[in-house]
């Protein structure tokens, strides 16, 4: 007897100790997610310093910079100054620039890039670092991008500290990447700006204020540039890379690469809620973040300053880190391991039809979807009841509140007791070899769709695919201890590549789209659920308690305090042809001090004010102040035969210095140029009014020339003067309790109707 309990024993604790070793991959995979520890000012000097980095961020992230502002020339003006002091000869870049875009405003502006360089000692290639110096209107951004900055030039100071690189080492900061990124595109367009086949681009950004640094993103001949991350990993995967591809997203990097250059694209993801706002300042700099920014550009610019940098020939590879190391193979790999995975699971399905049976793993593949799109439903329920109770999370235009993590740790415990319950049915019916063949199938079938469509995100799919086909060929008879493990290869897999994945996604969608994540987290929970044992209703529904409170307890102890303000959203308007002035609001009733201001019925006034969203707005009265106005002088008027005017105008701010101009036009121009430059004339917004077509141009201190060429008697334009926020004279002082919020709000605007 005593012979026999033992293997009973064991054959009871073997599915709890295969998921708990699973959740020991689970963990070991998320400790290369957290940050370094920062690093003080007696650090080596050819080592990185965040201490030394943070005093440049001290000079930077004062006060708001945005192009043409004061503010940004300070800035301007200590960079080069530092620069220089490291002996690199910085030089500014200044011009116009002008970027195209088919559905939306055209942008135009002036423009002062830095650039410097430590040549190389002999090598033709090129690493060129790349960070915006300008910030948003409303932030000092200490994140975004002033802790890139700092990480250039502490970077720079620690190469010369040591001999030359043996390729170039050149810097470029650029101005004007917060309106459209019109700095990168005016070095794109200038005659020297390099040769595309030796030169590797690092550009540095942020998406959040804290947390790991990502490499988001590469550019073409991957095979020759992300292989030098090396020393100091960033969390890296081609997923994102397919991911950001089909996002409506920028960055400079997004000009590099249109332009025909390569490299990779750097971010600090965490804590968007502050991020593009003014709690983007000193207080909220991570220095651990900063820290892993630095060392990461550090050891990745001196691996691609030794480099051979001739990209021609180079190809594309699948990357990813796992458990601290960069994992890398050719795209056509991923190809193949999806085939061998698929291959792999018919001969098993077919060899053991007899003990799964293939009608009834036919049947359990398509209940699959029931706690995937479950999942996501009660995501998406619970951003909806998280917004009725807080009305507060909706304001926050990238997703994420401040603490998510309650919230987002109940949902969790829900999309668990979700998949749990769904086995539950589903065990009733069919054994667990079923159950596991049926997510192997899942798995298979993704992989395969992945390495044919999206090469990059293949591997999340085929290696668990692969793990699963590996199970259930050697899966132990009934009674084996071995058998949970086997069940569940599928799970460790899942868990080292898709976890990690899943905890830096969380952050860069926020709560708002915590319907993907949670969708992405059943289908990680799905390889492990063969292994799990049967789990009592009333444990189920004891977790589905916890998960409810964990759910409402995110709004009742995410107080909003000084550190944690509301975020609003208010523009201070003025027309110009009556003199009318008014605040005006998209965010809903809720808030004391707004709904002071807003007392009369929402209003839509898009037609008169293009510039403001297009849904009807909260309004309420303003007293008249001096803000920025629009003004247009006609230069040169002409006809020709065909009918066709042609109006030169030259358009400027006047009262007070502007962050912006807009001019919007009806529908029936044939030519514009800018400057002299051709912009397309074809509409390219739309916006229910007769506001078919629009230029922004920022930094309009001198004005700027528009040519406009148009059939008809006239032509109807609406001029926008932007100016950087709501005159104190015109609105009651704001408690520290309440912030702006991103998107261009808390400024003025001031409009001009002119019909030529």
């Amino acid at each position: 007897m005593l012979r026999k309990s033992v293997p009973r024993r064991r054959v009871g604790l073997a599915a709890p100790l295969t998921l708990l070793a699973v959740a020991v991959v689970a963990a070991l995979a998320l400790i290369p997610l957290t940050t370094p520890a920062p690093r003080g000012v007696d650090t080596p000097a050819a080592d990185f310093a965040s201490a030394r980095a943070k005093a440049h961020v001290e000079r930077i992230a004062t006060e708001p910079r945005p192009t043409g502002s004061d503010a940004n020339a300070r800035v301007r003006e200590y960079l080069v100054g530092q620069l220089a002091a490291l002996g690199l000869n910085p030089r500014v870049q200044d011009t116009t620039a002008q970027r195209v875009w088919p559905s939306g405003s055209h942008l135009g502006g002036r423009v002062h890039n830095i650039r410097a360089a430590l040549p190389g000692s002999g090598g033709t290639g090129r690493v060129l670092l790349v960070a915006h110096y300008d910030s948003v209107v409303l932030g000092p951004g200490a994140t975004d991008d002033g802790m890139a900055v700092a990480t250039i030039l502490e970077t720079m100071r620690a190469l010369t500290a040591e001999p030359a690189p043996r390729n170039t080492v050149e810097v470029l900061l650029t101005d004007a990447e917060e309106p459209g990124q019109l700095g990168a595109q005016a070095f794109a367009d200038s005659p020297d700006s390099g040769d595309r086949a030796h030169t590797v681009i690092l550009n540095l950004e942020a998406r959040g204020t804290r947390g790991r640094l990502v490499m988001f993103e590469a550019g073409p001949h991957t095979a020759a540039v992300v292989p030098n991350l090396t020393g100091s990993l960033p969390f890296t995967t081609s997923t994102s890379d397919e991911i950001y591809q089909v996002l409506p997203n920028d960055t400079d990097f997004t000009v590099f690469k249109e332009a025909g250059f390569t490299g990779m694209n750097f971010a600090v993801v965490g804590g968007s809620a502050r991020y593009d706002t003014p709690l983007d300042d000193l207080a909220n700099l991570s220095p651990e973040s900063l820290q892993d920014m630095g060392d990461t550009v550090l050891a990745a610019t001196r691996a691609l300053g030794a480099a051979e940098l001739d990209l021609a020939g180079a190809g594309e590879i699948t990357y990813f880190t796992a458990f601290g190391v960069l994992v890398r193979y050719p795209q056509w790999l991923g190809l193949v391991l999806a085939g061998l995975s698929a291959l792999g699971l018919g001969v098993v399905l077919w060899r053991r039809r007899d003990t799964t049976g293939l009608r009834p793993v036919g049947a359990v593949s398509g209940l699959v979807l029931v706690p995937v799109l479950g999942s996501a439903v009660l995501g998406w329920l619970g951003w909806r009841v998280l917004t009725l109770v807080a009305p507060a999370y909706a304001n926050f235009e990238f997703g994420d509140p401040y603490r998510p993590e309650l919230p987002t740790a109940g949902l969790a415990v829900l999309v668990l007791v979700c998949c749990v319950a769904w086995l539950r049915w589903v065990r009733r019916r069919w054994s667990a070899p079923v159950v596991a063949a049926a997510v192997a199938i899942w798995f298979t079938v993704l992989g395969l769709l992945a390495a044919v469509l999206l090469p990059g995100a293949a591997y999340l799919f085929t290696w668990p695919a692969l793990g699963a086909v590996a199970g259930l060929a050697l899966l132990p008879a009934e009674g084996s201890p071995w058998r949970p493990l086997a069940l569940a290869a599928a799970a460790f897999p899942a868990v080292a590549l898709v976890l990690p994945l899943l905890v830096v996604l969380l952050p860069t969608v926020g709560l708002a789209l915590v319907a993907v994540t949670m969708l992405v987290l059943a289908l990680l929970l799905l390889p492990a659920l063969p292994a799990v044992p049967r789990v009592p209703g009333s444990a189920l529904v004891a977790a589905g308690v916890v998960g409810v409170l964990l759910v409402a307890a995110g709004p009742l102890t995410d107080r909003t305090d000084a550190a944690h303000p509301v975020q609003l959203s208010l523009s201070y308007t003025k027309d110009v042809d009556t003199g009318a002035a008014a605040l005006r609001s998209p965010t809903p009733a809720g808030e004391p001090w707004l709904d002071r201001q807003l007392t009369g019925a929402p209003e839509t006034v898009s037609e008169t004010f293009p510039g403001l969203p297009t849904e009807p707005l909260r309004q309420g009265p303003a007293r008249d102040a001096v803000i920025p106005v629009p003004q247009a002088e006609i230069l040169d008027e002409r006809a020709a035969e065909d009918g066709v005017r042609t109006v030169t105008l030259r358009i400027s701010p006047a009262q007070a210095k502007a962050t912006a101009l807009s001019v919007y036009a009806a529908t029936g121009m044939t030519s514009v140029r800018l400057n002299g430059r051709e912009l397309p004339a074809k509409d390219n917004r739309d916006a229910g009014n007769q506001w078919r077509w629009a230029l922004h141009y920022v930094a309009p201190d001198e004005g700027f020339t528009l040519t406009v060429s148009f059939r008809g008697a006239h032509l109807p334009l609406r001029l926008v003067a932007w100016g950087a926020r709501v005159p104190e004279v015109a609105l009651p002082a704001r408690p520290d309790t309440v912030a702006w919020s991103p998107g261009g709000f808390g400024q003025t605007q001031a409009v001009r109707q002119l019909t030529l």
